[in-house]
């Protein structure tokens, strides 16, 4: 189960917990419901934040405290406050008036989808600051977010009620920005990858130019590391041609 999945079934949870406690749960009840996902401190803030914006659920603010907001890099936080402050020039619209448009969206009315996605703009900078920090800037969390939101409208019509309507779409914000931080994650990883690879290259190349004291061929670079030719070439591409210890060919790609 991913990040999503996992936070959509356990805020289910917590609104079940919610009504059995007229609709009011503390800071502990939440941390208690959203055990699995092993949030820190600075998570369960922002989750609690989350709650209180875009749920009916009351939350006991006794155990609310400021310092354990998560903290965000200077751009971000910079980027996030200019953002909002254009969001704040959006007409405010209540609770009810949001129900009714997601009521509107799901029946297809397309009026209601377009301003359904502005009054949810604050909704993805809240979810985009569970992913801060990962490497991804936040303008483009938002960004990717903020299309994920768009797409939601595409699919509304298939749920029951504004509830899950608004569970989905939320979801879908979220398995986009985590889709976005695991794209970065592998993507480093596979550059990280190749250079370890080149450098055993250049280390070999060394190692061999010194035993036969001469410089090596690619030939005999891949015959005796098990380098793959094209893979030797790519590294010779990559470094201009500036591996010393190896014998270049003659047209630079081709032998």
């Amino acid at each position: 189960m991913n990040q999503e999945e996992l936070f959509s079934e356990q805020l289910a949870e917590l609104r079940e917990l919610a009504k059995s406690k007229n609709g009011t749960v503390t800071v502990s009840d939440i941390r208690e419901t959203f055990s699995e996902m092993e949030l820190d401190d600075a998570q369960i803030k922002l989750i609690l934040d989350y709650i209180k914006e875009n749920t009916k659920i009351k939350v006991d603010s006794e155990e609310d405290g400021e310092n354990d907001r998560k903290e965000l890099s200077g751009e971000d936080s910079k980027y996030i406050s200019l953002y909002l402050e254009e969001l704040e020039e959006l007409p405010k619209i209540s609770e009810g008036k949001k129900r009714a448009l997601f009521m509107s969206a799901m029946n297809g009315e397309k009026q209601a989808k377009e301003e359904l996605i502005l009054a949810l703009l604050p909704q993805v900078v809240d979810i985009a600051k569970l992913y801060t920090g990962q490497g991804i800037p936040v303008e483009d969390l938002i960004g990717e977010g903020n299309v994920a939101l768009a797409m939601s409208m595409d699919v509304i019509e298939q749920e029951e009620t504004p509830e899950e309507a608004e569970e989905m779409s939320a979801g879908m914000v979220m398995r986009a920005m985590e889709e976005l931080v695991n794209e970065d994650s592998l993507s480093k990883d596979a550059f990280e990858e190749w250079a370890d690879r080149a450098n055993e290259v250049l280390e070999k190349a060394k190692e061999l130019s010194e035993e036969l004291l001469r410089k090596v061929t690619i030939e005999e670079l891949c015959k005796e590391a098990g380098f793959e030719k094209e893979f030797v070439m790519d590294v010779l591409e990559i470094t201009g041609g500036g591996i010393e210890y190896l014998e270049l060919p003659e047209d630079g790609r081709k032998e």
